[in-house]
């Protein structure tokens, strides 16, 4: 008995992620974020609501910034803070923030990167056992792909693991 119910409960477990992959499949299919959809109306209104100014990504550091990482959630303080630190030095560096994950706007990517890039780092919070690497890495990867920055060399990099705390002297060693 216990064994069927078992058995029951991952068929019902594979039948659920089939369906979300169909939903999920509806949802990759709208790849131009134009500006009536709704990704983009949602974050307007945060922004009116909140005075913020949030966009899918948004960009900080130089604008002629040849270093840049890509990341999303809380490590984005630190890295802008050490962003300004070594700019201030003289360095050119940046950070795109990713506010909006799925679905990923390769054109709001590309949009928001100086033409002055030389390198990417992307900075992830997961570690995927045998993949070719962590998800917003291979993202980022492939929205490059027959752009103007496609030769640009990408490099990956992970943070935060057992809710670890990311100091600015980790993201000193990434720059």
């Amino acid at each position: 008995e216990d064994y069927e119910n078992k058995l029951k409960c991952v068929e019902r477990y594979l039948s659920n992620r089939e369906i979300i992959l169909e939903l999920y499949e509806q949802v990759e299919k709208m790849k131009s974020f134009e500006k009536d959809d709704i990704s983009l109306k949602k974050l307007q209104k945060i922004n009116e609501k909140l005075g913020t100014s949030y966009d899918l990504f948004n960009y900080h550091g130089a604008p002629d910034a040849t270093h840049v990482i890509v990341a999303m959630g809380s490590v984005c303080e630190t890295i802008e803070e050490t962003v300004n630190y070594v700019n201030q030095k003289g360095a050119k560096t940046g950070v795109v923030k990713v506010h909006l994950y799925r679905p990923f706007s390769a054109a709001h990517l590309i949009g928001c990167l100086p033409p002055t890039v030389q390198q990417i780092t992307v900075l992830d919070r997961t570690k995927e056992p045998g993949a070719m690497g962590e998800p917003l890495y291979l993202d980022v990867v492939a929205a490059l792909k027959g752009s103007a920055f496609e030769q640009v060399p990408v490099f990956s990099g992970r943070y935060g693991l057992s809710s670890k705390d990311t100091t600015p002297d980790q993201i000193l060693a990434v720059l």
